[in-house]
């Protein structure tokens, strides 16, 4: 291998990793309009997934069949819920509960 070979190589991985560095740099204009369009494409993405939940729930409380079958199936769960709540311990003391015996024990 000569010398001038390893200049060829070191000069095209030189471009291909400014060609490379150039396109990620596309940004364009002011960092504030781009905040404040970014902004907007946001707000509008939110919108947009609230308005699309909005007509799902609407779709499944007006369909008879499945607005009965869930709003059993949610009154069961919440039944479960309140029961576990009613014994006093949330998840917050289980979980410290198994930390302090951890603490006790040595490796």
């Amino acid at each position: 291998m000569s010398r001038g070979d390893k200049r060829d190589r070191d000069r095209a991985k030189n471009q291909a990793k400014q060609l490379a560095k150039s396109k990620s740099q596309s940004k364009s204009g002011n960092p504030l309009e781009r905040n404040a369009s970014d902004k907007a494409a946001l707000e509008a993405k939110i919108a947009m997934k609230a308005a699309q939940k909005k007509a799902a729930e609407s779709t499944m409380s007006g369909s008879s069949g499945r607005g009965s079958l869930s709003s059993s199936a949610g009154s069961s769960a919440s039944k479960k819920l309140s029961s576990a709540a009613a014994g006093g311990k949330d998840l917050n003391d289980l979980l410290d509960a198994g930390l302090n015996a951890m603490r006790g024990k040595k490796k």
